[in-house]
């Protein structure tokens, strides 16, 4: 086959080159058989391929269409959800906002509270010591007055006797002081 190209090119233009076509075997006709069948294979897959892609295509399409509706059904749930997120992130920002202001107030009153205690401590302790020392000066004067008055008494009793030994009671004489006397 690859001759005769190259016979055409040494010959003279005028010379008729016959070329002889061989007889046809069984395994030329086999072999015939077998590219026409693989042929039919090829177109058949490649018909195949086409009507797969096709369906797959509208199996897209669908899915397309199905998630657009989906999407459009779900958009306001979506737009609802956010604003209630949003709505629920301000609410948690006052909550906090409040629950420091609380705490600022709550410590504050604590504070308070430990000075007006502590000033009402140094209070009592002063009353206390101020009590500790009107106790202190009662019983002092208790005492003195204790001791005084034992001491009149003790001198009250020592006069009587001393007027008893003399012969008068201080009854009489209180009478005579009390009565004005002749000169």
């Amino acid at each position: 086959m690859v001759l005769l190209p190259v016979l055409q090119a040494v010959s003279r233009p005028d010379t008729i080159i016959a070329r002889m076509i061989p007889e046809r075997g069984l395994l030329d006709w086999t072999n015939g058989i077998l590219q026409l069948v693989l042929l039919l294979l090829g177109v058949a897959t490649l018909v195949t391929l086409v009507m797969l892609l096709l369906t797959v295509r509208r199996g897209v399409s669908r899915l397309t269409a199905i998630v657009d509706d989906v999407t459009r059904d779900t958009k306001p749930l979506l737009v609802a959800a956010t604003g209630m997120v949003t709505d629920t992130r301000e609410i948690v920002a006052l909550l906090r906002t409040d629950v420091e202001r609380f705490s600022d107030a709550a410590g504050a009153m604590s504070d308070q509270l430990h000075e007006v205690a502590e000033a009402t401590a140094r209070r009592v302790d002063d009353v206390n010591a101020v009590l500790d020392v009107l106790q202190h000066e009662l019983e002092a004067t208790a005492i003195t007055t204790v001791a005084a008055l034992s001491g009149i008494r003790s001198g009250l009793r020592g006069g009587a006797r001393a007027f008893r030994a003399r012969g008068s009671s201080p009854r009489s004489t209180r009478r005579r002081d009390a009565e004005p006397t002749d000169p």
